[in-house]
């Protein structure tokens, strides 16, 4: 069986999803977290004392002074919960978890930060044990973080992920430079036949990569710990079923960095 770990996109596919047959779920924090779907901690506490299925709470924005107050606040409430683990972007959460001897698993997920053995090592020296590893690496990469970590490995098979955030407001700066009204929060910028997905929301803005799904490739990385499917700005969740039963699919897909080498090379000096 696939370890698959699922972040729904809405409320109301919560049930179906956990009805499948996976791992866990990924459930945001409302006002700490950038995933599309995200919920008050008591209603996520609800949803893990109704399943036996793992629940991850989601603490990964960027945070700021004024967030860590309400970070300290959900911490000391989820050690008081059935919840096992805590996924999480700032190392604030990490001296805070400490502060507070929360004794639950930590996910480290820097997006694109963590990309290497020693930085891997670092975290697990200091009481990281798991790590949903950025794809800003090839899966051979990975597999070497793997061997030389003792790092558990969360992967991301499906979805949107995010490759660009600035604090501003970039749609609203937009609308307002070429003078239109903003009629939404979400947009798609078009780039080499690809479509970026582009959101603003109250801690800024993000631009999303295509949707890489690596359905196909699931057999190269058998090694992996977890699998995540993030069905974030996703309105079909049948996805899972076909990760379920391996059943690949037909066509070219967008796999971003799975296979393909990050190689810079730099313009030669101009002389005289």
């Amino acid at each position: 069986m696939m370890n698959l770990i699922v972040v729904p996109n809405k409320k109301e596919e919560i049930n179906s999803i956990l009805s499948k047959n996976i791992k866990g779920i990924i459930l945001g924090v409302e006002s700490l977290s950038i995933y599309n779907l995200s919920l008050p901690l008591d209603e996520i506490v609800n949803i893990s004392n109704n399943t036996n299925k793992e629940i991850i709470i989601a603490i990964n924005k960027m945070l700021h002074n004024e967030d860590l107050s309400l970070v300290e606040e959900v911490l000391e409430r989820v050690k008081k919960t059935n919840i096992k683990k805590i996924l999480f972007y700032d190392l604030a959460v990490l001296n805070i978890a400490k502060r507070l001897n929360v004794q639950k698993e930590l996910i480290y997920s820097s997006e694109h930060l963590n990309a290497s053995i020693d930085s891997n090592n670092f975290y697990f020296n200091h009481g990281v044990k798991n790590v949903l590893i950025t794809s800003d690496i090839t899966y051979k990469e990975i597999f070497d973080i793997k061997a030389k970590t003792k790092m558990s490995i969360y992967y991301t098979v499906y979805g949107h992920l995010p490759i660009f955030y600035s604090r501003r407001y970039l749609i609203s700066n937009y609308f307002s430079y070429i003078n239109k009204k903003k009629e939404d929060t979400m947009y798609y910028i078009k780039n080499e036949e690809l479509n970026y997905l582009i959101k603003e929301a109250d801690y800024g803005t993000v631009i999303y990569s295509p949707c890489i799904n690596l359905l196909n490739f699931i057999s190269k990385i058998k090694n992996i710990d977890y699998y995540v499917i993030d069905l974030s700005f996703v309105e079909d969740i049948s996805i899972i079923d076909n990760f379920i039963s391996g059943e690949e699919m037909k066509g070219n897909l967008y796999t971003g960095f799975f296979d393909k080498e990050t190689t810079y090379k730099l313009k030669e000096e101009r002389k005289g």
